[in-house]
């Protein structure tokens, strides 16, 4: 059973496979709950439910309900989700809503009472250890200060939309908040399970380590 899924930001095509994954452990009978808000101000949301309709329609989760105001959203309210799917946008202000309603903590529970999250870029980057991988691409419009994440993968951070050019940008980061680095290309993700952090999709993961960067194929574990 896996319980956090994370991709490393790509389109349709790209994530298919870590997609179908995510599909593979979840109630059908059930509506998926849909986060946007990391596109707030840059995406209208009628298009972002429209995207990921496209998505997972084909795939067989045909509703999904869309939340875009999380005030007063408590454990209780997530029981009826077969799982919840956090979508990319800018980091900073994702983990600045998730922290000023409380879902932060509400995201943490949902996960310890074996509850599926699915992030995906900016929803990926959030859910490990600290946010600051994302600062090469994300603008930091509001400031903040405390860019810890909700740390769901042991001490990982992870850095999505990952190239090979990013190394030496992962470096600094690593050098400057001492947390080791798991990098997701967009046809890369991992889940969460029982036995450990498994890499999904279609091309490796790289764990970025003291000294280390090693290669992860797609089906093995971290």
């Amino acid at each position: 059973m896996a319980k956090l899924f994370l991709s490393g930001g790509g389109n349709a095509k790209q994530t298919e496979e870590i997609d179908k994954e995510f599909v593979k452990q979840i109630n059908l009978n059930k509506s998926l709950l849909y986060i946007p808000i990391a596109m707030h101000g840059e995406i209208p949301y009628e298009y972002c439910l429209e995207w990921i309709n496209s998505v997972f329609n084909p795939l067989g989760i045909m509703e999904i309900i869309m939340w875009t105001d999380l005030k007063n959203k408590c454990l209780e309210d997530l029981e009826s989700f077969s799982a919840i799917y956090i979508g990319g946008g800018n980091t900073f202000s994702l983990l600045n809503n998730l922290r000023n309603f409380g879902f932060d903590e509400v995201l943490k529970d949902y996960v310890e009472h074996n509850g599926v999250v699915y992030g995906g870029s900016a929803g990926a980057i959030v859910l490990g250890s600290n946010i600051m991988t994302c600062a090469h691409m994300d603008s930091n419009i509001l400031k903040l200060q405390d860019c810890a994440g909700l740390n769901l993968i042991g001490n990982y951070s992870i850095w999505c939309h990952y190239q090979v050019e990013n190394d030496h940008l992962i470096r600094n980061y690593m050098n400057e908040y001492n947390k080791p680095v798991i990098a997701l290309s967009e046809e890369t993700g991992i889940c969460l399970c029982t036995d450990g952090v498994r890499v999904i999709g279609n091309a490796p993961a790289y764990v970025f380590e003291i000294e280390n960067k090693r290669r992860i194929e797609p089906d093995t574990f971290i």
